[in-house]
């Protein structure tokens, strides 16, 4: 029997053997790896899920905390302040969904963009106007950390805005002098009694029923329209007869002008420029808020009749000339510009004083605007060149402070009258323009080279250099007056005024005393160094003798300018305020 080999297995079943431990093994690790790839997926989606509860929970944050800020913003102009406008963020925080901890954090201040980058200034600037809000919260992770805070910042402001206008009046005319006026303007006899002038005078007519009364729709067509004097004065009558806002003897006096006034050129009610003078300027990106402010009958129509008849009433060419007056020996030359009867100057914006302590909202009006530039030779001494500016019945206010409350009746805005004068004078290097100034006070500024003399380099400058400033002078006697508003348009306190009670006789010699203290109040340069005060003083001689000899010049001026800022009989300067409107809490995100 043949020997029996022993069993083993061939190299093809140990191949097989082995491949079938390997695909094992290789089974095992697959699925050890999808098995790692699903719990990572599912360790992602829950994570996916906590980010995405985050970003709810922040949006939902976010929204409460700027409703917050719009709410305390809306509050902040009120009586209660900040302390009220927290209150009112943190209440409607609580509204909208908010469920920190603790109150959302409120910040109140002032969001000004007036230089460089707008910004939210805490410094305690006022009025404040602004809120910031900080919204923090707390969230748990369902499955992946610990909890983390989430913030959400909002800032709102709210910018109370009040308009108002300014006008000078003259509360006492002189019937003869208007009279005598109207009439050359109007190429009629015209001839009032003083106590009817007086009535014209305190008349005032809103632009809004103007322009409905001559048949246009808004300010802007008023602007742009076109009137004669008597379509002026007939318009007027009726809007007054139609309102009961004028006595009998008014509407009578202005149906005599209308009549006297018959025919004449068409006037521009809107001034378009120096090129093209008109009846009212107004400074407003929106017109049409000028519809409430009103303007006087008189100075209305005294300014019509001037652009009408194509000549300001006062030539100061002829009527100023100092080398046709008695006496005069001098090679003499002036320079005159003049601005007559302003009308009302209207001015929009917000309360308080800015950075600089410059009122945000102001206005200045003048009835009567002059401007001269004196120019003289001295023999052996100096040439003169005096720039001067003059003011009769002028006054200006600013908007200190609005109050915002739950009701306009009950909302208010305060208007400081700051100055209200018989007449100002002031010689400076900026004294030209003043003529268009609308906002501020009239002082000149600048200091003016008005001479230099003759042999040496010395260049006499009047007013001071350090500070800089102009040479002033003010004839006024009311103090400072507050005026209080309520925000409702047409009750009693809609337009208030100031007096100054100053006799207009106290204007006589403006000028003269403008040039006596020319001595004291000048500086002088050598080669454009400025002396010291003892090295002026040896000049000390040559600045008396420069205003001794101009001190009669413009005293022979004053006794022409003096009348003329008399024309309507200054007596006393009012300054009229009209409260136009109060807008409150106009609250936006601006963050």
């Amino acid at each position: 029997m043949p020997l029996r080999q022993t069993e083993r297995p061939s190299s093809m079943q140990t191949f097989a053997h082995r491949s079938r431990h390997a695909s094992a093994r290789r089974q095992r690790g697959a699925t050890a790896v999808l098995a790692a790839v699903w719990i990572g997926t599912a360790v992602a989606a829950l994570g996916v899920l906590d980010v995405g509860d985050v970003f709810l929970v922040r949006r939902q944050l976010q929204q409460a905390a700027d409703m917050a800020a719009v709410a305390g913003a809306q509050t902040i102009g009120m009586a209660g302040g900040c302390a009220g406008a927290t209150l009112s963020a943190q209440q409607a925080a609580a509204r909208n969904g908010y469920a920190g901890d603790a109150p959302v954090s409120v910040a109140c201040g002032r969001w000004t963009a007036a230089s460089g980058p707008a910004q939210f200034d805490t410094s305690g600037a006022t009025p404040l106007n602004a809120v910031q809000v900080t919204a923090t919260q707390s969230v748990k992770h369902f499955f992946i950390g610990p909890a983390r805070d989430v913030q959400a910042v909002a800032t709102a402001k709210a910018t109370d805005t009040a308009s108002f206008s300014l006008s000078t009046n003259l509360a006492s005319l002189s019937g003869g002098a208007i009279n005598g006026l109207m009439s050359a303007l109007l190429g009629a006899n015209v001839s009032l009694d003083v106590a009817t002038w007086q009535a014209l005078a305190s008349t005032n007519v809103r632009l809004g029923d103007l322009a409905a009364q001559i048949g246009v729709a808004s300010i802007d067509e008023l602007l742009n329209a076109k009137a004669s004097v008597p379509d002026l004065a007939g318009a007027m009558v009726s809007v007054l007869s139609r309102n009961h806002a004028a006595s009998a003897s008014v509407t009578s006096a202005l149906t005599a002008i209308q009549a006297a006034a018959s025919g004449g050129a068409k006037i521009a009610l809107g001034d378009g420029g120096t090129a093209a003078p008109g009846l009212l300027a107004i400074g407003l990106a929106d017109r049409q808020a000028a519809a409430s402010a009103a303007i006087s009958a008189l100075d209305a129509l005294i300014v019509a009749a001037e652009l009408a008849h194509g000549t300001s009433a006062l030539d100061l060419g002829a009527a100023l000339n100092p080398s046709a007056m008695a006496g005069m020996t001098l090679p003499v030359r002036l320079t005159a510009k003049a601005a007559i009867l302003q009308a009302p100057v209207i001015a929009v914006g917000e309360a308080g004083m800015d950075g600089s302590g410059a009122w945000r909202t102001s206005a200045h009006a003048a009835q009567v605007r002059v401007y001269l530039d004196l120019n003289l030779t001295i023999p052996l001494l100096a040439t003169i060149d005096l720039p001067l500016y003059v003011e009769g019945a002028n006054g200006t206010a600013a908007l200190t402070q609005t109050q915002c409350a739950a009701s306009k009746a009950a909302s208010t805005s305060t208007i400081r009258v700051m100055q209200t004068g018989v007449a100002s004078a002031c010689i400076g290097g900026d004294a030209a323009s003043k003529l268009t100034n609308t906002t501020n006070v009239a002082q000149c500024q600048q200091p003016a080279k008005v001479a230099s003399l003759v042999g040496s380099l010395v260049e006499v400058y009047a007013g001071t250099g350090t500070p800089s400033s102009g040479l002033n002078v003010a004839l006024q006697s009311q103090a400072p007056e507050t005026l209080m508003f309520n925000g409702a348009a047409g009750d009693g306190d809609d337009t208030q005024g100031g007096n100054a009670n100053a006799l207009g006789s106290e204007s006589g010699g403006l000028l003269g005393q403008l040039i006596s203290q020319l001595p004291t109040r000048v500086y002088l340069t050598l080669a454009g160094v400025p002396l010291t005060a003892g090295q002026a003083l040896a000049y000390q001689p040559s600045v008396q003798s420069l205003a001794d000899t101009l001190q009669p010049i413009l005293g022979s001026l004053d006794t022409v300018l003096v009348p003329l800022l008399q024309l309507l009989g200054v007596q006393v300067g009012v300054s009229t305020v009209h409260a136009i409107s109060l807008s409150c809490s106009d609250a936006q995100l601006v963050d």
